[in-house]
């Protein structure tokens, strides 16, 4: 039968540590198996992570000093995509930016449709200001993820920079048919908003107020805020639709019909809902529920 040896059992406890968040615990287990086998590079990028949780970053750093050492050693002889990627967050913790951009241009050409690649690569563009070609890494990724909201998000930040608005806003406005209330892009638009209209305060900085007051279920304040916003402005159906959600999650489902009704005259598909039937069915199924316990008053 098949006995683990010791550094097995040593890295195997270490994991256990390690996935449980006992970072200390981790790092003593991880420092015994290295110990045992000075050169693995798993266990080097493991410490190097957890001493950068723990605040060393000294010792953090020098830990992705000797993991880099090693990578480079065994790239030597091939060029392995794993390795390569294992590069990166040891050059990122050191600084060496140009370097990580060099490694990244490695990994896309074994594999030119990495997705990680291409978006670790738009990050550093888009860092440089080098918004079209940070543009071309990320429209590969959406070519075959549509709906990933960070390269959603990421492709309308650099638009924005170029002045683009209204491709930024589309960009912003798809994610909120994913997620509609993502604090990410409700930021974003704001700043989008700020700048194409050199505005102090837009309603997004209201709705954001609003969905933070509704995360700590704070539900007055969350109504005050959307109130507040639609007030601002009255044209934007991610404010109306995060209000309707707020109206179900407080019972009041008339309200919520309503806010709905405006979200979608605004934008049809908003929430990424298309069957507005069926979905009002099922909302006017929860108010006769209201109606029948005394929660809402019939109409």
């Amino acid at each position: 039968m098949f006995r683990r040896n010791s550094l097995e059992k040593t890295i195997e406890k270490a994991e256990k540590y390690f996935n449980k968040g006992q970072m200390y615990k981790a790092r003593n287990m991880y420092l015994k198996a290295l110990a045992q086998d000075p050169s693995n590079i798993a266990i080097l990028n493991n410490l190097a992570f957890i001493y950068h949780v723990l605040g060393d970053e000294d010792t953090s750093k020098g830990y992705s000093e000797i993991l880099l050492k090693e990578c480079d050693e065994i790239l030597k002889h091939e060029t392995v995509k794993e390795i390569l990627i294992l590069k990166i967050p040891a050059l990122v913790s050191l600084e060496r930016t140009g370097e990580v951009m060099e490694v990244i241009d490695e990994i896309l050409k074994i594999d030119s449709k990495d997705m990680n690649a291409l978006f670790q690569k738009s990050y550093y563009l888009e860092k440089e200001k080098r918004h079209t070609e940070a543009l071309e890494c990320i429209e590969e990724i959406l070519k075959k993820h549509p709906y990933h909201i960070g390269s959603l998000l990421s492709k309308g930040r650099n638009l924005v920079e170029l002045n683009r608005f209204e491709e930024a806003e589309k960009c912003y406005n798809l994610v909120f048919e994913i997620e509609p209330k993502n604090k990410a892009a409700i930021s974003l638009k704001s700043q989008m908003l700020k700048r194409k209209y050199n505005l102090t305060i837009t309603s997004h900085d209201l709705m954001l107020k609003a969905v933070e007051s509704f995360e700590m279920e704070n539900f007055n304040a969350s109504r005050d805020y959307f109130k507040k916003a639609l007030d601002i402005s009255s044209e934007y159906a991610e404010i109306w639709f995060a209000q309707g959600e707020l109206f179900i999650r407080t019972g009041h489902i008339s309200d919520a019909i309503a806010s709905f009704e405006k979200a979608f005259e605004i934008n049809p598909t908003s929430g990424g809902i298309v069957k507005h039937k069926e979905f009002f069915k099922l909302l006017d199924r929860m108010k006769k529920i209201n109606v029948f316990l005394g929660f809402e008053e019939k109409g």
